[in-house]
């Protein structure tokens, strides 16, 4: 199977940001998003700048980046990772990920 190329996202773009919180931690969230207004990239930093918590969101930020600029959609994404028995999100990735699916949605 031929993985899909990589769409690269024009220099200008719409983007949307937002503060989420999670666990007790606060975050904040910017989507970039493609002409046709499906998300393409996101940014994630924790209020705490430089600490391992803010690391981690930043470099699952850019996974989940990189897996939407290969045309995979945030329900496939979502659909992937791990959710507690009554079927909410397990982590703050999953959070960040159906966020990205409801703003899809509203487009």
């Amino acid at each position: 199977m031929t993985p899909a190329a990589r769409q690269r996202l024009p220099h200008r773009r719409v983007a949307l940001a937002r503060d989420i919180e999670h666990a007790g931690h606060r975050y904040r969230m910017q989507v970039g998003f493609f002409p046709d207004g499906t998300p393409g990239e996101m940014f994630l930093d924790a209020a705490k700048q430089n600490s391992t918590l803010d690391a981690f969101a930043a470099d699952a930020a850019i996974l989940v980046s990189l897996l939407l600029q290969h045309a995979v959609l945030p329900a496939e994404i979502g659909h992937a990772l791990r959710r507690s028995p009554n079927g909410a999100t397990a982590s703050l990735i999953g959070v960040v990920v159906d966020e990205l699916g409801a703003q899809t949605e509203g487009t």
